[in-house]
């Protein structure tokens, strides 16, 4: 890994083994861009990849959101934590309860086949879907939310088993059977 600043961040620039150039943004350090690059890249390529449309107005926004909502002080994140891990084992009955049934109704809708279905506490992600071996990993905290976004976090990973990548077909499929997923993302996106 590699330390950068760039404008107002640090940017930390990792290579890995993916295909495309991935960045994120800790909430508990706004000021840290972390980034995955593909082996074959370099660096600069990297720090220049910051400057492109996409991705200059991914930060915009998430700068004019982190102007809307100051950052917790560590006392309120502590806090925050602690009733979120008071709530855990309710989160997990409610996903045990409700993700049967789901994927249950979206299998055949989509004619794909979960092979097994995990739940975990997860910190960056709702959910993933290994598409080799057909298993799904739902996040805990999603338990929180309305079974609608419950509902397309599953057809969103069940939609992985047909299409690996988010690109045009993977949205073709979830527009044509979940139309509802763009509210539901930007919902789970808020928090």
């Amino acid at each position: 890994m590699k330390s950068f600043i760039w404008k107002q961040y640090t940017v930390q620039i990792t290579k890995k083994n993916v295909k495309n150039t991935n960045v994120r943004i800790k909430r508990d350090n706004p000021h840290v861009i972390l980034m995955s690059i593909p082996y074959s890249a370099t660096y600069k390529a990297g720090l220049l990849a910051l400057e492109t449309p996409h991705i200059r107005h991914w930060l915009d926004n998430y700068e004019r959101k982190l102007k809307q909502q100051p950052v917790p002080t560590d006392e309120e994140k502590f806090r925050k934590e602690l009733e979120k891990e008071k709530m855990a084992p309710a989160y997990r009955d409610r996903l045990l309860e409700l993700l049967p049934g789901m994927f249950r109704k979206w299998e055949p809708i989509l004619g794909v086949c979960s092979n097994k279905v995990t739940i975990r506490k997860t910190k960056s992600q709702w959910g993933s879907c290994n598409t080799k071996n057909g298993n799904i990993s739902i996040s805990l905290w999603l338990g929180a939310y309305p079974e609608e976004c419950i509902e397309y976090v599953v057809v969103h990973e069940l939609t992985h088993l047909l299409e690996r990548g988010h690109n045009v077909h993977f949205y073709g499929i979830l527009d044509q059977v979940y139309p509802n997923w763009k509210a539901c993302r930007e919902r789970l996106k808020k928090e």
